[in-house]
């Protein structure tokens, strides 16, 4: 069962990247670079963050994410506000302008993926991925502590 479930493993792994790759290939009209969105993701996902919440989540330097958020400053993209009990830390947030580049960027991947499924699978084999999301999102979402 060992081999088995690490051969899967190893297919998934492999199958999912690919898939993450397609999918960031769909945006090259966007004029903002696959970090950049990721940044902007995770302050949609998260309301407000500190630079340095921000380079662990995405795992680059605090230099790496001063540019990133410079850029999507300057961009109007995000903006950045003192803490109230501590105004040596500086909180960036999502702009409604950030939020609309978000939205636009996933209907890009969205309707790629959506034409792209209705033109290689059956009903019979979308159904099979419907049924096979709930795992996948367990999967995910496991933090080591739950069984």
């Amino acid at each position: 069962m060992a081999k088995q479930t690490q051969d899967i493993a190893a297919k998934l792994r492999s199958t999912v990247t690919r898939l993450t790759r397609q999918l960031r290939k769909q945006n090259v009209s966007s004029e903002f670079s696959n970090a950049e969105l990721l940044t902007m993701s995770l302050l949609e996902q998260h309301g407000k963050l500190l630079s340095t919440e921000l380079a662990e989540m995405e795992r680059v330097s605090k230099q790496a994410i001063s540019q990133i958020i410079n850029r999507l400053f300057e961009a109007n993209c995000v903006e950045r506000f003192p803490d109230e009990a501590d105004k040596r830390k500086t909180y960036i947030s999502l702009t409604k302008l950030g939020e609309k580049h978000i939205i636009a960027s996933r209907k890009i991947k969205e309707e790629w993926l959506v034409q792209t499924m209705e033109k290689i699978f059956s009903q019979e084999e979308i159904n099979l991925i419907q049924a096979f999301l709930p795992l996948l999102t367990r999967l995910v979402e496991y933090n080591g502590t739950r069984v």
